[in-house]
């Protein structure tokens, strides 16, 4: 029988630390320096994403980009295969590498690169789909927590609004990081396990949002009280009224955050 980390068997006479690393060396062997293969994706990517390579192109051969950027050729083809997940090239049989729409191929993972390449800074356009993409996606995942939530979810998103009130002249990243525990803990009582993963997915993108958006302490109150409605509609299983309180939410936020970033 295998024994894992919190059995009590296990854990007589060990810290849980002692007792994970005696059952996981893997999970805490050294921390590796950054590898060749992910500068290698970052570096294509930038060419890329800065224009110097467009959709349709043909790259260089594994053995060229090898040599241009000082790495092995298993260094270039694994990075190449992460960037083909990515949705960035399509690698062809006998026919080499082709560079991608991404717009068309892209997945969520080159948000995420585009996010890293202008460093933080979202396109206005990429900014709008964004906050479009949160209207429609965060409404219904309240409208289908008020009807699916349970009572330990309840008491979850009361818990979070109980730390909300705890804040006392707080800083933006700590708003930030309670405000996405509330938009999270709606999307698990949503009980539709494909929506915390979207949520997830988009956690540095949000966070990113949502440290401008806290910049000004003065939409805290606001957005705390707002919190405070969408959990009282969950709580009577108000379909109608969380999915309106949520869109309340999100239309408050995106004023304001415009506001903010035209100021």
């Amino acid at each position: 029988m295998t024994m894992r980390p919190g059995d009590p068997k296990l854990v007589a006479g060990y810290t849980s630390l002692e007792a994970a690393i005696m059952n996981d060396d893997e999970a805490f062997a050294p921390i590796a320096p950054r590898s060749l293969k992910d500068e290698f994706i970052d570096r294509f990517e930038a060419l890329i994403l800065s224009g110097r390579f467009g959709p349709g192109d043909r790259v260089p051969s594994e053995r060229d980009l090898a040599s241009m950027f000082a790495v092995s050729r298993p260094v270039v083809h694994e990075g190449l295969r992460a960037l083909e997940t990515r949705g960035l090239v399509t690698i062809e049989s006998r026919r080499g590498v082709r560079v991608n729409d991404y717009r068309r191929e892209g997945s969520i993972e080159m948000l995420l690169s585009i996010l890293n390449y202008t460093s933080g800074k979202l396109s206005p356009a990429l900014f709008d789909g964004v906050l479009e993409m949160r209207l429609l996606f965060e409404a219904e995942t309240a409208r289908l927590a008020a009807g699916r939530r349970t009572d330990t979810q309840l008491e979850g998103l009361r818990g979070v609004l109980k730390r909300e009130r705890a804040l006392v002249n707080p800083s933006a990243r700590e708003v930030t990081e309670v405000d996405y525990d509330f938009h999270l803990s709606v999307a698990l009582a949503s009980g539709n396990e494909i929506y915390p993963l979207l949520m997830n997915s988009f956690k540095r993108i949000y966070r990113h949002i949502l440290d401008i958006f806290y910049s000004d302490p003065a939409v805290v109150p606001t957005v705390f009280a707002l919190h405070g409605r969408l959990v009282d509609a969950i709580a009577v299983r108000d379909e109608s009224g969380s999915r309106a309180a949520m869109l309340e939410i999100l239309r408050y936020g995106e004023k304001n955050l415009r506001r903010i970033l035209l100021a």
